[in-house]
């Protein structure tokens, strides 16, 4: 069997930098962020913990944990060294050099074993190829007790109102494509089991609903539904063009609501 590729479904650098990516993954970031403040206290972060942010990308997630948790220790990693020194030139900018900021791969963490109190994974575990590989060398950097996170995704839970023609066939085409690429856009419904298989103990799994009228439909838009678009190319993105269309015109109408569910699992080291 071939050996996972490290950055699975998404790969930053080869999506070019006119496709506005690392304004996207800016942006749904800070507009998430205070949900996921809320939502970390939840599930168990605390000041004072050695907290491990999985896949930072341009390191929004850390500095909001750094700024709330100032007794803690945070270290953030990803694969990316161009996300990495925007995360860095970042939290340099806030005063937060107290991160530590390492380039490294999901399945081999450059990190010593059974360190950390609470490990953060956002966005993450829709792109792997093998997820199960990941929790597993995930779960041994984690103290005895330790707790780790995971907010994803499932497209089955997306929704406009009104759907745009063809809306479902869009989405489709997207989890399809992100498919081939190694990656799960139906990860969210799949998470509980794999934790277990992966030998963490204390498994819980809820959805948050977070709606259009909490972001800004535009917003909403720009986050669900702009990786998406990167995915599909040729007659596909041709074929979505009208509906593309009309979910952008959604942001004109004051009637307009739109949901998708964030599902939010955790579990032990036991």
């Amino acid at each position: 069997m071939a050996a996972a590729s490290s950055a699975g479904s998404y790969d930053f650098n080869a999506l070019g930098t006119a496709s506005g990516e690392l304004d996207r993954l800016q942006l749904q970031a800070r507009r998430s962020a205070e949900l996921e403040r809320s939502l970390l206290l939840q599930m168990g972060l605390q000041d004072g913990q050695d907290v491990l942010d999985l896949a930072c990308g341009p390191g929004v997630i850390s500095r909001l944990i750094a700024e709330t948790h100032p007794a803690s220790r945070v270290t953030a990693i990803d694969l990316n060294g161009d996300l990495l020194d925007a995360a860095r030139q970042e939290a340099a900018a806030a005063g937060l050099e107290r991160i530590t900021f390492l380039q490294g791969d999901v399945y081999a963490p450059p990190l010593e074993p059974g360190r950390f109190d609470f490990i953060y994974a956002r966005l993450l575990f829709q792109h792997l190829e093998d997820p199960l590989r990941a929790l597993q060398a995930v779960r041994g950097l984690l103290k005895p007790g330790g707790k780790l996170c995971i907010m994803d995704i499932d497209d089955a839970w997306l929704s406009l109102v009104p759907e745009p023609e063809g809306f479902r066939s869009f989405t489709e085409a997207a989890a399809r494509a992100q498919a081939r690429q190694g990656g799960n856009r139906h990860i969210g419904r799949e998470l509980g089991g794999l934790l277990e298989a992966a030998g963490f103990g204390d498994v819980a799994v809820h959805v948050e609903t977070v709606s259009s009228r909490q972001l800004g439909m535009r917003a909403f838009l720009d986050i669900t539904l702009g990786f998406k678009r990167l995915l599909l190319s040729g007659a596909e993105l041709e074929a979505a063009a009208g509906t593309l269309a009309a979910a952008d015109a959604l942001v004109d109408d004051p009637q307009a609501w739109a949901f998708v569910g964030v599902f939010l699992a955790s579990g032990c080291r036991v």
